[in-house]
């Protein structure tokens, strides 16, 4: 699907996001966006663990896995059903980071990110 999406504008990537009615379309779109923004592909182990956590399970992974990324359709998924999210981390650096880092995916899948 991620093939599908890419050549899609942003606005049209970002209702293809709302729209999405299944877990894995949405996951697709979320990893365009997160290609688009940060220039990178999202490996499979985040995707892995991005429908894991999705899932309601729990996932371990490994330090330079890219767990903050990882998050990310997880976080963008359960925003957009309206299910509220709040992301944690262990210090005020890293929210700030984390948030400046990854906001501009969410706002590609037209979402808001405070911190």
């Amino acid at each position: 699907m991620r093939l599908e999406f890419a050549h899609l504008s942003d606005d049209q990537l970002r209702e293809v996001a709302m729209r999405a009615d299944d877990l894995l379309r949405f996951t697709a779109a979320a990893a365009v966006a997160a290609s688009r923004v940060l220039g990178q592909e999202m490996y499979d182990v985040q995707l892995r663990g991005a429908l894991a956590l999705a899932r309601g399970s729990i996932a371990e992974m490994q330090t330079g896995e890219g767990k903050t990324l990882a998050a990310v359709p997880t976080v963008a998924w359960l925003a957009k059903e309206r299910r509220g999210v709040h992301v944690m981390t262990v210090n005020d650096y890293l929210a700030c980071r984390d948030a400046r880092w990854m906001g501009d995916i969410y706002r590609l899948l037209g979402l808001s990110v405070g911190y």
